[in-house]
């Protein structure tokens, strides 16, 4: 038993506990938000219009991906209405269409815009937004590169998403039909896409806008007017359902649905479903912008990590992992805390290349971009791991752990031949020898000892909530008490790299976390034979465990490994001590 179930439940502890964590949720994000989603600014344009809808100032991808005229004559019914904010059909140069946001100036001022970006305030003047990432070269690259596809794949891909058919998207990739059509074929599989508007969607969150929710139709249905049948067949589509299996969740006939599908390809001036699933996207991120208080726009470090996705051998799903190279470098696999996704410090990062390292940071089962295991969950992890070093052609790793401990033994008892070093950073303590209840952190630990359901229902209060502002403050409220992390947050690129990694986590779900914790509960680390490759290394000001604490338990588990100990760092340790991480795993 846990030392803490030994102690007698002070009255009303849970709920000083939940409150003391909603205390650090600022009152301003009080509510519940969406996904907690970063787009790239890069893929956004923004145009500031008169009263009479006419064009009065535009940014340079507005200017490229619009006529002012083509703008002007598409918003004269909404200018005739209450000008509420709502997305609009229009048509983009080269004849595709879209949709603009659409508001008054002073509406804009609350979107989710960088600074430079919202519209200047003037009475009568309206914003119009439009979001088209894979009108960004550089965006629509670095997508396209997740899955590693061939030059032609790749164009093909591009070529199809811009015009909206195959024989269409092959002229603009510059090859014959057949070439693109086994060129797609093979980008689909390299993908995991089941179908054309699957690969729509796997690319749109690739570029950063998130994954689509089939919650997402009523926002969508209210925002462009559709029919409740029409704004269902949209999102459905778009997360990759044949029109068969459409129809059959909306509870309608094949027919009915191709007469829905009829309507919408004539009201937006589309040629195939492919279309419809890339402008349902494109809408489904205006709204976010409009919305979603978990959103932000920007150019940073976490939307050029280098994104790359592996589809499992076992069951169906993706794994997500940064691999950011270089492809010289002795790889070396990271694994990240409980709280963040496969985003590094770049301070470690830079650390790691240095001495000659490639650091591959992989999300774990129901983190970040990863999908959740289908069956087998215990061990999806470990799959996970042969996975991605099979398919990178990995034959010998070095192992980095700022958690995973689970995942990482278990590699190490079924193929200790494939570790070269293996690195753990403030390893967990198992909860029959934790002394640690005190602070911000140990009181959502105590939490979860004493009532497990709470685990699942913690992780999805604060998924909701995981604004920029709310990240900072909960990260600096937890480690108050450790003077070397508080003196670490000082530098604002570890602030903003921590609070971008921790978005990540629950971009899709809540389910990695809460299966980590639920496992946490009653495990122990299982004994190695030999631990000579392996090295712990302890931030004694590490808020979240007492040194010392699990020392005999790791010894027994890690029989002949090497203890570094560090009065001066706590547990931020990767990001205080880059330089002793990456020698650590060199020795």
């Amino acid at each position: 038993m846990p030392r803490l179930a030994r102690q007698s439940d002070p009255g009303g502890e849970a709920d000083r506990i939940l409150a003391s964590i909603g205390a650090a949720v600022h009152p301003a994000d009080d509510g519940s938000g969406g996904a907690p989603v970063t787009v790239p600014a890069g893929a956004l344009a923004l145009a500031v219009l008169d009263g009479d809808g006419g064009v009065r100032g535009h940014d340079e991808r507005f200017g490229r991906w619009f006529d002012a005229g083509d703008v002007t004559h598409a918003i004269q019914g909404w200018l005739r209405g209450p000008r509420a904010p709502a997305l609009v059909p229009v048509a983009a140069r080269g004849g595709a269409s879209t949709v603009i946001l659409l508001g008054r100036s002073e509406d804009a001022q609350a979107w989710s815009l960088p600074p430079d970006m919202l519209a200047a305030h003037a009475p009568g003047a309206f914003a119009a937004l439009a979001y088209r990432p894979f009108e960004q070269r550089d965006l629509a690259d670095r997508a396209l590169a997740s899955w590693r596809l061939t030059p032609v794949e790749a164009r093909t891909v591009q070529g199809l998403i811009s015009a909206g058919d195959l024989i269409e998207g092959a002229k603009l990739a510059g090859v014959g039909y057949e070439t693109a059509r086994k060129a797609l074929k093979f980008a689909m599989r390299k993908a995991g896409a089941s179908r054309q508007t699957d690969l729509v969607r796997l690319l749109h969150a690739a570029v950063g806008g998130g994954d689509l929710q089939l919650a997402q139709a009523d926002q969508l249905r209210e925002a462009l007017g559709l029919s409740e049948r029409g704004a269902g067949a949209c999102v459905l589509l778009a997360v990759g359902l044949t029109r068969g299996e459409a129809a059959a969740t909306l509870r309608i006939s094949e027919h009915a649905m191709k007469d829905e599908l009829s309507a919408l390809f004539d009201r937006f001036g589309l040629r195939s479903a492919t279309d419809l699933s890339r402008l349902t996207t494109e809408a489904v991120v205006l709204l976010g912008v409009a919305g979603n208080r978990n959103l932000t726009a920007g150019a940073s470090w976490g939307a050029l990590r280098p994104l790359r996705f592996v589809n499992r051998r076992d069951q169906a799903g993706r794994i997500a992992l940064s691999d950011f190279g270089p492809a010289s470098g002795r790889p070396t696999l990271l694994f990240h805390s409980a709280a963040t996704g496969s985003l590094l410090d770049r301070r470690l990062v830079h650390a790691l290349q240095s001495r000659g390292l490639r650091p591959i940071a992989v999300e774990r089962p129901g983190y970040g971009l990863t999908d959740a295991p289908e069956r087998d969950p215990d061990n999806a992890a470990l799959s996970d791991l042969l996975t991605v070093m099979d398919a990178f052609g990995l034959k010998k790793v070095r192992l980095l752990c700022r958690g995973g401990e689970d995942a990482a033994l278990r590699l190490g008892l079924a193929h200790p031949e494939r570790i070269e070093r293996a690195v753990l950073i403030n390893p967990f303590t198992p909860y029959a020898v934790d002394s640690r209840w005190d602070g911000f952190m140990n009181g959502a630990k105590w939490l979860f000892v004493r009532q497990p359901h709470m685990i699942d229902v913690l992780a999805r209060f604060l998924g909701s909530r995981l604004s920029p502002q709310t990240l900072e403050r909960l990260l600096r409220n937890s480690l108050s008490n450790s003077a070397a992390d508080t003196a670490l947050l000082t530098d604002r690129t570890v602030v903003d790299d921590y609070v971008e990694s921790a978005r990540l986590a629950a971009l899709r779900s809540t389910w990695g976390f809460t299966h980590e914790q639920r496992a946490y509960l009653s495990w122990t680390p299982p004994r190695l034979p030999d631990g000579s490759a392996w090295t712990r290394l302890i931030g004694e000001q590490d808020v979240l465990y007492r040194p010392g604490d699990a020392d005999a338990l790791w010894n027994a588990a890690l029989p002949g490994h090497r203890l570094i100990r560090r009065p001066d760092a706590g547990r931020m340790l990767h990001a205080s001590h880059p330089d002793l991480v990456a020698e650590a795993l060199l020795a």
